[in-house]
């Protein structure tokens, strides 16, 4: 009886040590990742973006501080509307044009949420989108992870939407997505970071 308990303890140790995904070529576990990531209050992101719903879409360029809870964008191209300078929170969002006019303007728990679905016809969820760019679920939410057979994670699905990664990038000891593309049955975005730093730059 000993030695089948002693063997069954040894089981379940092993158990667990693989259920410890490692981040490929790394000694860092994806949920030491996880946690590191979540931790971090400020980055910068400098890319591409793509939209597309339905038979309409359209591409341009994303310039995006986060703060905390507080997000700054500059989105150029993609809604045919030149550019849009973006500031909001889980509270309110404000939108000005390229003249620096406030051409809308939302409060309350669900205003980012409320802006896009009028101009893209479609609900999503901004405020979840911070943590999903850095390539970690949002918290407090149910969420599934995918991961390749190679071990890289390759898909976080949360909130009714498919967040997929193509390839990650070691920045400043950080391991953050290249490629990223986000969709459901209403529509798809999809971005592709030039520069993603970690490094806190003056808000403008």
């Amino acid at each position: 009886m000993r030695r089948w308990s002693l063997l069954l303890v040894l089981a379940l140790l092993s158990s667990g040590c693989a259920l410890q995904r490692q981040v490929p070529g790394t000694s860092l576990a994806w949920d030491a990742r996880r946690g590191e990531l979540a931790a971090i209050d400020a980055w910068d992101l400098r890319g591409r973006i793509a939209v597309k719903s339905g038979d309409s879409g359209g591409q341009g360029r994303i310039d995006w501080q986060q703060r905390d809870a507080d997000a700054w964008l500059k989105v150029s191209g993609p809604f045919g509307l030149g550019a849009w300078e973006i500031r909001f929170n889980e509270r309110e969002i404000v939108v000005t044009d390229g003249k620096g006019e406030v051409t809308a303007s939302y409060s309350g728990p669900d205003a980012a949420d409320r802006f896009l679905r009028g101009q893209l016809g479609w609900s999503f969820p901004a405020v979840s989108a911070r943590y999903w760019l850095l390539g970690i679920p949002a918290p407090g939410l149910p969420y599934r992870e995918q991961y390749d057979d190679a071990g890289w994670l390759v898909a976080i699905e949360q909130q009714g939407w498919s967040v997929r990664y193509d390839g990650f990038s070691e920045r400043e000891m950080h391991w953050l997505p290249r490629k990223i593309s986000v969709e459901n049955d209403s529509g798809r975005l999809r971005l592709v970071m030039d520069d993603f730093s970690t490094t806190i730059a003056d808000s403008p």
